[in-house]
């Protein structure tokens, strides 16, 4: 699934494109796509006639600003799921097979949402009322927006009995951070992921912090990472997957240590450690 670098780089590609022509028509597919009570009414015909305007994002969520007909403040919520794309194309050319969603514009452009798992989903409405209810409105902090710490990060997951790889997935305490950059932060943090979360101490919790920052960072310099599906805006594929240190290589060296990588699995997904640089402490207490 395309966690925060994924979709900050499509948030930053649909903003490149600049599309500030009014909506003219809105095209849904006859498929359903995601799952669950909040999806369930898209509502996508409010985007009629509606003129685009800042594209967001919060968490692994492309949230993007419209003004409606009479000015209202509307948005666009854009999740891509597990093999979700999103493209800018000209009316003329073809559209792909899978493609379940379509915005044109009065310039001749065209948004598409292009999904062959069917995992992503679409929502529009009220601005304020889209932040305010979920999928957004329970989401955590933001890891690279000011205030995001060791701390802020210990008050949310510090009590948890969770291993912290699992912990960190939880969207609640923390926005955007998924498997890969988890486990990649793990491993810069030098901590196991199997570590129950309320064993750290604070100077740990602080490392941490620091490292999930540093996986984002890299991840979305990097145009983010490419396993199978993601691809950005104009069709490229992510470059982070070169620069893994752990996820998807166990059994390979580890590159600061030289030993072999071990693999895991928890709540149902994967991982990799290195068991040299990642011990388990024998005291309760994780520094």
């Amino acid at each position: 699934m395309p966690e925060l670098p994924e979709v900050e780089s499509v948030r930053r590609g649909l903003a490149a494109a600049e599309l500030t022509a009014p909506v003219v028509s809105v095209w849904r597919s006859k498929f359903k796509l995601r799952v669950g009570k909040n999806w369930r009414d898209e509502n996508l015909r409010v985007l009629n006639g509606a003129v685009p305007g800042r594209v967001g994002r919060r968490g692994k969520y492309v949230v993007w600003e419209f003004a409606g007909k009479q000015a209202e403040p509307l948005g666009l919520i854009i999740h891509l799921g597990m093999s979700g794309r999103c493209g800018v194309a000209t009316k003329e050319q073809a559209r792909v097979v899978h493609t379940h969603f379509v915005l044109e514009f009065a310039d001749g452009r065209e948004l598409r949402l292009v999904d062959p798992r069917r995992f992503g989903g679409v929502r529009a409405g009220v601005f304020t009322e889209l932040m305010a209810s979920d999928p957004l409105g329970s989401l955590g902090p933001e890891p690279l927006e000011p205030g995001f710490s060791g701390a802020a990060l210990a008050e949310r997951l510090g009590r948890s009995v969770r291993p912290i790889r699992d912990a960190l997935l939880d969207q609640e305490a923390v926005a955007g951070v998924g498997n890969i950059y988890a486990v990649e932060a793990l491993f810069a943090a030098g901590i196991h992921p199997l570590i129950a979360a309320n064993r750290l101490h604070a100077s740990a919790w602080d490392r941490l912090a620091s490292s999930v920052v540093r996986a984002l960072q890299q991840g979305i310099e990097n145009g983010g990472t490419t396993l199978k599906d993601f691809r950005n805006v104009v069709g490229e594929v992510g470059r982070n997957q070169d620069d893994l240190k752990v996820y998807g290589r166990a059994g390979e060296e580890c590159s600061r240590c030289g030993a072999e990588l071990v693999g895991f699995v928890s709540g149902g997904r994967s991982g990799a450690f290195c068991p040299r640089c990642q011990q388990r402490p024998r005291t309760r207490v994780v520094r």
